[in-house]
Protein backbone atom coordinates (compact mmCIF):
# COMPACT_ATOMS: atom_id res chain seq x y z
CA UNK A 1 0.00 0.00 0.00
CA UNK A 2 1.49 3.37 -0.92
CA UNK A 3 1.10 6.46 1.45
CA UNK A 4 -1.45 8.38 -1.30
CA UNK A 5 -3.65 5.45 -1.19
CA UNK A 6 -4.00 6.14 2.91
CA UNK A 7 -4.22 9.78 2.60
CA UNK A 8 -6.78 10.18 -0.53
CA UNK A 9 -9.57 12.27 0.31
CA UNK A 10 -12.11 11.51 -1.61
CA UNK A 11 -14.37 9.76 1.28
CA UNK A 12 -17.83 10.46 0.45
CA UNK A 13 -19.56 13.26 3.07
CA UNK A 14 -22.39 12.48 5.35
CA UNK A 15 -24.00 15.17 7.99
CA UNK A 16 -22.93 13.94 11.74
CA UNK A 17 -20.03 12.40 10.75
CA UNK A 18 -16.15 11.94 11.50
CA UNK A 19 -14.52 15.63 11.76
CA UNK A 20 -12.43 15.25 8.04
CA UNK A 21 -9.29 16.96 9.87
CA UNK A 22 -9.44 14.66 12.60
CA UNK A 23 -9.83 11.66 9.86
CA UNK A 24 -6.86 13.15 7.76
CA UNK A 25 -4.63 13.59 10.70
CA UNK A 26 -5.23 9.85 11.75
CA UNK A 27 -4.65 8.86 8.26
CA UNK A 28 -1.29 10.59 7.98
CA UNK A 29 -0.15 9.28 11.34
CA UNK A 30 -0.89 5.69 9.95
CA UNK A 31 0.67 6.59 6.72
CA UNK A 32 4.07 7.66 8.29
CA UNK A 33 3.72 4.31 10.75
CA UNK A 34 3.48 2.28 7.36
CA UNK A 35 6.60 4.29 5.68
CA UNK A 36 8.60 3.39 8.87
CA UNK A 37 7.89 -0.03 8.38
CA UNK A 38 8.05 -0.36 5.01
CA UNK A 39 10.95 -2.92 4.07
CA UNK A 40 13.18 -0.69 2.24
CA UNK A 41 13.61 1.15 6.06
CA UNK A 42 14.34 -2.10 7.22
CA UNK A 43 16.88 -3.16 4.78
CA UNK A 44 18.67 -0.01 5.53
CA UNK A 45 18.29 -0.42 8.93
CA UNK A 46 19.48 -3.47 8.81
CA UNK A 47 22.71 -2.56 6.92
CA UNK A 48 23.28 -0.18 9.53
CA UNK A 49 23.45 -2.38 11.77
CA UNK A 50 25.50 -4.54 9.93
CA UNK A 51 28.16 -1.91 8.86
CA UNK A 52 28.59 -1.79 12.43
CA UNK A 53 29.08 -4.94 13.56
CA UNK A 54 31.68 -5.37 11.13
CA UNK A 55 33.50 -2.43 12.04
CA UNK A 56 33.47 -3.70 15.50
CA UNK A 57 34.64 -6.77 14.10
CA UNK A 58 37.55 -4.79 12.44
CA UNK A 59 38.27 -2.52 14.99
CA UNK A 60 38.51 -6.00 17.52
CA UNK A 61 40.68 -7.69 14.91
CA UNK A 62 42.93 -4.62 14.47
CA UNK A 63 43.13 -4.38 18.80
CA UNK A 64 44.08 -8.04 18.63
CA UNK A 65 46.70 -7.38 15.74
CA UNK A 66 48.18 -4.93 17.61
CA UNK A 67 47.91 -6.33 20.96
CA UNK A 68 49.97 -9.62 19.16
CA UNK A 69 52.35 -7.53 17.81
CA UNK A 70 53.28 -5.41 21.33
CA UNK A 71 53.85 -8.92 23.00
CA UNK A 72 55.77 -10.43 20.08
CA UNK A 73 57.93 -7.45 20.31
CA UNK A 74 58.08 -8.07 24.16
CA UNK A 75 59.05 -11.77 23.63
CA UNK A 76 61.89 -10.20 21.15
CA UNK A 77 63.45 -7.99 23.63
CA UNK A 78 63.11 -10.79 26.48
CA UNK A 79 64.96 -12.85 24.14
CA UNK A 80 67.61 -10.34 23.27
CA UNK A 81 68.07 -9.35 26.79
CA UNK A 82 68.89 -13.26 28.06
CA UNK A 83 71.22 -12.96 24.75
CA UNK A 84 72.81 -9.79 25.85
CA UNK A 85 73.26 -11.64 29.55
CA UNK A 86 74.52 -14.78 28.23
CA UNK A 87 76.95 -13.20 26.08
CA UNK A 88 78.01 -11.11 29.14
CA UNK A 89 78.66 -14.25 31.15
CA UNK A 90 80.88 -15.65 28.37
CA UNK A 91 83.02 -12.90 27.98
CA UNK A 92 83.59 -12.96 31.66
CA UNK A 93 84.40 -17.15 31.71
CA UNK A 94 86.65 -16.05 29.24
CA UNK A 95 88.61 -14.05 30.92
CA UNK A 96 89.02 -15.97 33.70
CA UNK A 97 89.58 -18.36 31.58
CA UNK A 98 92.45 -16.27 30.46
CA UNK A 99 93.91 -15.26 33.69
CA UNK A 100 93.93 -19.20 34.62
CA UNK A 101 95.89 -20.33 31.66
CA UNK A 102 98.38 -17.10 32.17
CA UNK A 103 98.97 -18.44 35.57
CA UNK A 104 99.36 -21.89 34.51
CA UNK A 105 101.90 -20.39 31.89
CA UNK A 106 104.06 -18.60 34.65
CA UNK A 107 103.74 -21.62 36.75
CA UNK A 108 104.86 -23.75 34.28
CA UNK A 109 107.88 -21.58 33.37
CA UNK A 110 109.25 -21.46 37.10
CA UNK A 111 109.04 -25.02 37.44
CA UNK A 112 110.87 -25.62 34.29
CA UNK A 113 113.38 -23.62 35.18
CA UNK A 114 113.45 -25.03 38.55
CA UNK A 115 113.85 -28.44 37.14
CA UNK A 116 116.91 -27.30 34.85
CA UNK A 117 118.33 -25.45 38.26
CA UNK A 118 117.69 -28.85 39.63
CA UNK A 119 119.40 -31.32 36.43
CA UNK A 120 122.50 -28.72 36.80
CA UNK A 121 123.06 -29.16 40.17
CA UNK A 122 122.83 -32.93 40.23
CA UNK A 123 124.99 -32.99 37.49
CA UNK A 124 127.58 -30.41 39.11
CA UNK A 125 126.99 -33.00 42.42
CA UNK A 126 127.75 -36.14 39.76
CA UNK A 127 130.99 -35.18 38.54
CA UNK A 128 132.07 -33.76 41.85
CA UNK A 129 131.38 -37.54 43.84
CA UNK A 130 132.48 -39.47 40.75
CA UNK A 131 135.49 -42.07 41.98
CA UNK A 132 139.02 -40.55 41.88
CA UNK A 133 141.30 -42.31 39.16
CA UNK A 134 143.83 -43.83 40.30
CA UNK A 135 146.88 -40.74 40.72
CA UNK A 136 150.05 -41.20 39.15
CA UNK A 137 152.90 -42.62 40.96
CA UNK A 138 154.98 -39.36 42.71
CA UNK A 139 158.27 -38.69 41.13
CA UNK A 140 160.85 -40.80 43.22
CA UNK A 141 161.93 -39.16 46.61
CA UNK A 142 158.24 -37.29 46.30
CA UNK A 143 155.47 -38.19 48.58
CA UNK A 144 152.00 -37.42 47.52
CA UNK A 145 149.50 -36.15 50.51
CA UNK A 146 145.85 -37.27 50.09
CA UNK A 147 143.67 -35.40 52.91
CA UNK A 148 140.80 -37.40 52.05
CA UNK A 149 142.37 -40.55 53.25
CA UNK A 150 142.42 -42.02 57.32
CA UNK A 151 145.25 -41.85 58.74
CA UNK A 152 147.18 -44.89 59.00
CA UNK A 153 148.69 -44.34 62.31
CA UNK A 154 145.69 -45.23 64.61
CA UNK A 155 145.22 -40.75 64.95
CA UNK A 156 142.11 -39.62 64.31
CA UNK A 157 142.19 -36.83 61.83
CA UNK A 158 139.71 -33.93 62.13
CA UNK A 159 139.70 -33.17 58.37
CA UNK A 160 135.47 -32.97 58.45
CA UNK A 161 136.01 -32.16 53.88
CA UNK A 162 137.85 -35.43 53.93
CA UNK A 163 135.10 -37.08 56.24
CA UNK A 164 132.38 -36.21 54.13
CA UNK A 165 134.10 -37.36 51.03
CA UNK A 166 134.75 -40.95 52.24
CA UNK A 167 131.39 -41.45 53.78
CA UNK A 168 130.15 -40.09 50.34
CA UNK A 169 131.95 -42.76 48.81
CA UNK A 170 130.87 -45.44 50.93
CA UNK A 171 127.21 -44.32 50.63
CA UNK A 172 126.98 -44.38 46.88
CA UNK A 173 128.82 -47.96 47.06
CA UNK A 174 126.23 -49.12 49.33
CA UNK A 175 127.80 -49.61 52.41
CA UNK A 176 125.29 -49.49 55.13
CA UNK A 177 125.27 -46.16 57.47
CA UNK A 178 126.10 -48.34 60.73
CA UNK A 179 129.54 -49.92 59.00
CA UNK A 180 130.13 -46.68 57.58
CA UNK A 181 129.98 -44.72 61.27
CA UNK A 182 132.09 -47.20 62.41
CA UNK A 183 134.47 -46.14 60.24
CA UNK A 184 134.32 -42.85 60.86
CA UNK A 185 134.63 -42.75 64.63
CA UNK A 186 137.67 -44.99 63.90
CA UNK A 187 139.10 -43.07 61.94
CA UNK A 188 138.05 -39.04 62.05
CA UNK A 189 137.80 -36.70 65.41
CA UNK A 190 134.11 -35.26 64.43
CA UNK A 191 131.98 -32.97 66.01
CA UNK A 192 128.24 -34.38 65.04
CA UNK A 193 128.75 -37.81 63.27
CA UNK A 194 124.96 -38.11 62.83
CA UNK A 195 124.31 -35.18 61.42
CA UNK A 196 126.88 -35.58 58.43
CA UNK A 197 125.63 -39.17 57.90
CA UNK A 198 122.02 -37.73 57.43
CA UNK A 199 123.62 -35.37 55.12
CA UNK A 200 125.58 -37.60 53.01
CA UNK A 201 123.44 -40.35 52.90
CA UNK A 202 120.33 -37.99 51.83
CA UNK A 203 122.34 -36.89 49.36
CA UNK A 204 123.33 -40.34 47.70
CA UNK A 205 119.19 -40.87 47.88
CA UNK A 206 120.15 -43.82 50.53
Amino acid sequence: MERDEIERRDFPSARRGYDPAAVDEHLRHVADMVTRQRPGSLAEGTSSQVRAILEAAESGAQQLRDDAGREATGHVVRVEDAAKDMLEKLERLHAELDRLFAGLKTTAESLSGALEQLSRDVGTFGASVEPEREPAAPPAGETEETPAAPPSDGVRSDDEAGARLVALNMALEGTPREETARFLAEHYELADVDALLDDVYASAGR
